[in-house]
């Protein structure tokens, strides 16, 4: 079943572009990857995913941008990888997740909040 899905490539490692910049921005920079025109379970659709996932973190990352200074570079590699690990991760299909594997991106998985519950009740 397809159903209208956005996600969004967030700068995974936000913190260094503030760092890199002196901003003082709380929110992760972000762009929305809309993908239900995509037949997700193919390899074609799987590939294509990817890549707009991939153009999508090159673009959040942009501040950290190679052309700007060799001293950014690992930085920005780094932040275009986890911000890739973060959209497969949410994104969490097979078809994508084996692509990026593929490709050497382990996705990252969004952290589920658990509820601890004993004798005296619940608690996150």
């Amino acid at each position: 079943m397809k159903s209208p899905t956005t996600l969004l490539a967030a700068l995974a490692a936000s913190h260094l572009g503030a760092l890199a910049h002196a901003t003082t921005e709380a929110e992760p920079h972000s762009l929305t990857v809309r993908f239900n025109d995509l037949d997700t379970n193919s390899a074609p659709g799987a590939m294509l995913l990817y890549r707009r996932i991939k153009a999508a973190a090159e673009n959040v990352c942009s501040d950290l941008g190679a052309g700007r200074s060799l001293t950014l570079l690992p930085r920005y590699k780094d932040c275009v990888h986890r911000a890739m690990a973060v959209a497969v991760g949410k994104v969490d299909r097979p078809a994508v997740t084996d692509y990026a594997i593929a490709r050497g991106v382990i996705p990252i998985y969004p952290v589920a909040l658990v509820n601890y519950c004993n004798q005296d009740g619940c608690r996150r």
